[in-house]
């Protein structure tokens, strides 16, 4: 897409000319001596409307010979313009058309409308896209094909090997999935929480119970996961007032500790009280022992010396 404009020509199209007015040009423009309004005329336009109305109505024809005992094109319900109404007992349903993206949010609040009116399904047929999987839709890889060989290669699901829906990788035929949808084998739902598609009751019978065996799982894991927390919750209690205990004993014996420190400051006091007396004791003791020793000499000196007198004055006699 070029982003230039020159207004030196005018455009058939009416989606060309209005985004040429915009400045945003496709390039490929034809000279025209008048245009209305912004009604579609050129070639590629109308080949593609013709393309929408022949699905439409191969469509249509597809339902009625699929089992629809009502099939028509382009009518409405309640005032809401569809392409395509059909019926089969009290089941009615819509098919909406699109060669274009799909607007997600329009697309919800239509159908939310035809719901309301009592349609009981609705499908989009359009090209693929990111927004195909989010609504019940079919991606259309061509609107012209040849011999209206209509094939789908978006928006089918199927079982894989765990049980879970999953896109298909094949296309398949559109007029196939027509037949499985009008005869009620085929159906939309969600795969997952945002995203969904079409398959076989086989395949949502599949899903939904490999869904219930996984919650089935996760139910017992939970409850493991319960039982174990249990568990774990009793060893911390148990833990806990084995640590109360043992923090009781500390203190207590923090407690006696203190008291015993007590008693053995005092009798440490005692001790050197009593060390103190014993060193006053032995030094007593010491002086007397010198004061014995002093006068043991004297003894010793005197009665030497009166011995000495005793044999000099027997020696004189």
């Amino acid at each position: 897409m070029r982003t230039t404009r020159r207004g030196d020509s005018q455009v058939v199209c009416g989606r060309r000319a209005l985004l040429d007015e915009l400045g945003i040009s496709e390039g490929g423009r034809r000279a025209t001596p008048e245009r209305t309004g912004y009604g579609c005329g050129c070639p590629e336009c109308v080949a593609a409307q013709w393309n929408t109305q022949r699905l439409e109505h191969w469509i249509c024809g597809r339902l009625t010979a699929a089992g629809a005992e009502e099939a028509e094109v382009d009518t409405r319900v309640d005032d809401i313009p569809v392409d395509i109404y059909w019926r089969r007992g009290d089941r009615r349903c819509v098919v909406e058309v699109h060669s274009g993206p799909l607007d997600i949010t329009a697309a919800r609040e239509h159908r939310k409308r035809l719901q309301a009116a009592g349609i009981d399904d609705v499908l989009w047929v359009c090209p693929q896209g990111y927004w195909v999987p989010l609504v019940p839709a079919v991606g259309i890889a061509d609107f012209a094909p040849a011999a209206g060989d209509y094939r789908i290669d978006q928006g089918m699901l199927a079982a894989g090997e765990s049980g879970f829906a999953a896109p298909v990788r094949a296309s398949g035929e559109l007029r196939d999935f027509l037949q499985g949808w009008v005869t009620g084998e085929i159906h939309w739902g969600h795969a997952d929480l945002r995203t969904g598609g079409w398959a076989e009751v086989g395949t949502w019978e599949r899903h939904t119970a490999a869904q219930a065996a996984m919650i089935e799982r996760q139910r017992n894991e939970l409850r493991d996961q319960r039982v174990e927390l249990a568990v774990s919750r009793q060893a911390v209690r148990e833990k806990q007032k084995l640590v109360t205990r043992l923090h009781n004993r500390i203190d207590r014996a923090g407690v006696n500790a203190d008291a015993e420190a007590i008693t053995l400051a005092g009798v440490r006091s005692e001790l050197v009280a009593q060390q103190r007396i014993a060193a006053g004791l032995r030094a007593t003791i010491g002086r007397m022992d010198r004061t014995i020793n002093q006068w043991q000499w004297l003894t010793c000196c005197a009665m030497l010396l009166t011995l000495t007198l005793v044999v000099g004055a027997a020696v004189l006699r």
